[in-house]
């Protein structure tokens, strides 16, 4: 074998390191700005379509295609385990490949623009398991282009800041959820209101007569509004490895999978806190994940709300909830992501207790009603304590941003600089984990319990998530506080780590 040939093939085998990229040392609030414009880009996916319209179109076009109301709900949460289930497996991947190759930018556009081209064709195709299979694929790329986008946070802001970038990000990011909001008023203006699920449940309406109507366009606003909002992103700088000669696809395959390895192996070996760290994350973002998914429904299908009146609920608990997240960002800057999540627990669980006791019945009365024809009849009318759900949607809203920014600080705060993005990865496979089995759970608790009624089942499926959040919180309380030393500059391995290992 020639030199030349031996030399080649020495390469090939050689593993590509990881990049060498220093954190940013200073925050430019302009590229800050231009950065979250990808947050209120992604959150109008998140909102528009998981939360606000996915049950919704998966039950009418579940039970159009013959499938009765809880198993269509069923098939959907099926699906949405699937998705997540690949992302377990692809989301470490992805971030062993954005450490290597330095820089995290190009990936977020690329996964992003197959989210938009893909997402109107769920509901184009007509076809309710054709519709969910892309929806599979739309939302494995949605979740990788914020492991990227999340991932660029160390390289956009200094040390001290991070917590208040990331609050803003997050905050900034409803500006999505506002826009799915206004959607939801304004498309059923415009092309007519969706058949409701009950009337085909009691025979009004029959599954061949069902009409989607604004539901389709939903899907294909969603797409326009998300490249638009994400332009901005285009013009984001961040720290990046320069440019050198291209990595073959094989050998940088093999250095992502060896780096992985190596990572899992850190971990499970030295890095306690961050196991406590993603079961902790296990958890929480299982019920954060689920709520996220069903709070709507759960207006609608489990209180009796309309989709406008539900979307008046959910614009006032984010105007006011999501406000606070500006508060937050400071506090865990200063105080550390420990704190963090006790405020977090305590609110969101105190959201969970006041959305469940909105559909509890406090006053029963009978009462006349005159049918114009010489005679009245009885009727009776249930009150029942909906005027929680604007404390619950704030709390929750709340809650739920806050719990991202928590946990975007207990990565940086616990993860090696130049691994960062596998870490993120890692926490997404166990976010992934639970969130492959939240819906699941929920649509099962829905389903055993659907015959002591629609409105008893919602109430007890979503209380559970209360249960959830609190066995995550209860694993944090065993995370060692590393937050003044972060602040120092130190990074994982913690001195106090080092000096415990070589003992």
């Amino acid at each position: 074998m020639s030199e030349e040939k031996e030399s080649e093939t020495k390469t090939e085998n050689t593993i590509v390191e990881l990049a060498n990229v220093e954190e940013e040392t200073k925050t430019s609030w302009r590229n800050v700005l231009l950065w979250s414009f990808y947050d209120a880009a992604d959150t109008i996916f998140a909102m528009g379509i998981i939360s606000m319209t996915l049950y919704q179109w998966g039950e009418l076009v579940g039970m159009k295609a013959g499938y009765a109301f809880e198993d269509a709900h069923f098939l959907v949460s099926v699906f949405l385990m699937i998705s997540n289930i690949a992302l377990l497996i692809i989301m470490p991947i992805l971030g062993a490949h954005s450490d290597i190759v330095g820089k995290r930018k190009p990936f977020v556009l690329i996964l992003g623009g197959i989210t938009i081209l893909l997402t109107p064709l769920i509901v184009l195709t007509g076809n309710f398991l054709l519709g969910l299979i892309i929806f599979t694929v739309v939302n494995i790329c949605y979740q990788g282009g914020i492991l990227y986008y999340e991932g660029m946070i160390p390289y956009i802001s200094d040390t001290a800041k991070r917590g208040k970038v990331s609050a803003f990000g997050i905050a900034f990011g409803f500006l999505g959820t506002i826009v799915a909001i206004l959607l939801i008023f304004l498309l059923p203006m415009a092309f007519g209101v969706a058949t409701k699920a009950d009337d085909v449940i009691e025979g009004i309406v029959a599954p061949e007569n069902i009409q989607l109507n604004w539901i389709v366009w939903m899907f294909v606003f969603v797409a326009i509004t998300y490249l638009f909002l994400a332009i901005p992103f285009l013009w984001t700088k961040e720290k990046a490895k320069e440019q050198t000669d291209k990595v073959p696809f094989g050998r940088m395959t093999k250095s992502t999978f060896t780096q992985l390895g190596r990572t899992i192996k850190e971990i499970f070996k030295e890095n306690k806190m961050f196991v406590l760290f993603i079961l902790t994350w296990f958890f929480i973002n299982d019920a954060v994940g689920t709520a996220i998914a069903m709070l709507v429904d759960y207006l609608r299908e489990g209180l009796g709300f309309s989709e406008r009146f539900s979307g008046i609920v959910m614009f006032i608990g984010l105007l006011i909830g999501i406000s606070f997240l500006f508060i937050m960002g400071p506090i865990i800057d200063k105080k550390g992501p420990k704190l963090g999540l006790l405020i977090t627990t305590i609110t969101f669980c105190s959201g969970i207790i006041l959305a469940a006791c909105a559909g509890l019945t406090y006053k029963t009365e009978t009462i006349l009603i005159d049918t114009g024809a010489g005679y009245s009849i009885a009727a009776t009318v249930t009150h029942k304590l909906t005027k929680l759900v604007y404390p619950a949607a704030i709390l929750l809203s709340f809650g739920m941003g806050s719990v991202w920014v928590v946990g975007r600080q207990y990565t940086f705060e616990l993860a090696p600089p130049e691994k960062i993005g596998q870490y993120i990865g890692i926490k997404s496979l166990s976010g992934k984990l639970s969130a492959s089995f939240g819906p699941l759970i929920f649509s099962s608790v829905l389903r055993a319990l659907i015959g002591l009624g629609k409105s008893v089942g919602y109430m007890i499926a979503i209380s559970t998530l209360m249960g959830i959040f609190l066995i995550g919180f209860l694993i944090s309380l065993f995370i060692k506080d590393k937050h003044k030393e972060y602040l120092k500059g130190e990074r994982f391995p913690y001195s106090e780590e080092v000096k415990t290992t070589k003992s």
